[in-house]
């Protein structure tokens, strides 16, 4: 007889059974769990790491820097979010530019992105705009962008957290 919940039957002995059969898949499981890792990991780093901006047309007519925040990366494309702001709003006619990845405060890897999608979101109580861009393969810098997006990948696999566990002593 299958595993299953007993319901009421109509009182002529028979009985219904359902069926509660639920069958997880480990590898499924682990890599959505190691997508998370990712993410969070990622998230770290491109808040605290790394510096990402791109030129654009300013209100005034002259170029001028805006930063931007990185939401995914991989080899072939990236998302990333503007806030939103009334004042100097995002050119709505850009389907093409260079996003300059800071390393430093003055060292950065450009590279060619071409807008795919946008959308509006919301994130911890503020207004974005994100945008879903395929990343330019034919710049001579996507080599070090793909390897940055591998080392990310890896460092995401095998960081670990710093729980204080180990004692420094200063001599």
């Amino acid at each position: 007889m299958p595993h299953g919940i007993r319901t009421a039957g109509n009182g002529n002995g028979s009985d219904q059974v359902a069926a509660t059969t639920t069958v997880v898949d480990f590898n499924q499981a682990r890599t959505q769990r190691m997508d998370e890792k990712r993410r969070k990991t990622e998230r770290i780093f491109f808040k605290h790491l790394l510096g990402v901006y791109c030129v654009t047309e300013g209100t005034t007519g002259h170029p001028e820097m805006r930063q931007l925040e990185i939401a995914d990366i991989s080899e072939d494309g990236c998302a990333f979010q503007v806030p939103f702001d009334s004042k100097n709003p995002w050119p709505n006619q850009l389907k093409e530019m260079t996003l300059r990845l800071y390393f430093s405060q003055d060292t950065y890897i450009p590279i060619n992105v071409k807008i795919q999608n946008s959308r509006p979101s919301i994130e911890n109580g503020k207004k974005y705009h994100r945008y879903g861009c395929a990343v330019d393969t034919s710049l001579k810098s996507y080599e070090a962008y793909q390897k940055f997006v591998s080392f990310l990948k890896s460092y995401s696999e095998h960081a670990h957290k710093d729980t204080g566990d180990v004692t420094l002593f200063y001599l």
